[in-house]
């Protein structure tokens, strides 16, 4: 029954997801991180990002001004599939679109929706 229970609520959140995403028509660009890898040959430090572009429900939390510098938080709901079923990171990035300009997003708390196994998680940023 639980494994049923997990399926459903899965399949629902990633409609409920998907939905939003392309009512709204927020678009972002998800920028899973590597871990960096080190040669010891060349000393170089190199990494691996893979990007996913999708469509998401983003919620605007909060804007505040201090000497002329805006800081905006915001939530973004997504789903597993939606970054290669993986668990997001507190290093990875986000970048929307905000004000008609290009914003990167710094992402402060990941909450994971989960039974046994994850249906979406609520990631918010800062920019």
């Amino acid at each position: 029954m639980a494994g049923q229970l997990d399926k459903l609520l899965k399949d629902v959140a990633k409609k409920i997801v998907s939905d939003l995403g392309e009512s709204l028509d927020t678009s972002i660009v998800y920028t899973r991180k590597t871990s960096p890898v080190y040669n010891t040959s060349t000393g170089a430090l190199s990494t691996t990002d893979v990007s996913y572009s999708i469509k998401v429900p983003v919620e605007f939390v909060q804007s505040s001004e201090e000497e002329s510098f805006q800081e905006n938080v915001a939530r973004v709901y997504i789903t597993p599939d939606l970054i290669g079923d993986s668990q997001p990171l507190l290093q990875d990035e986000i970048t929307l679109q905000f004000s008609g300009s290009t914003r990167i997003a710094k992402i402060t708390d990941i909450k994971t929706f989960k039974g046994n196994q994850e249906y979406a998680f609520r990631i918010d940023i800062v920019f």
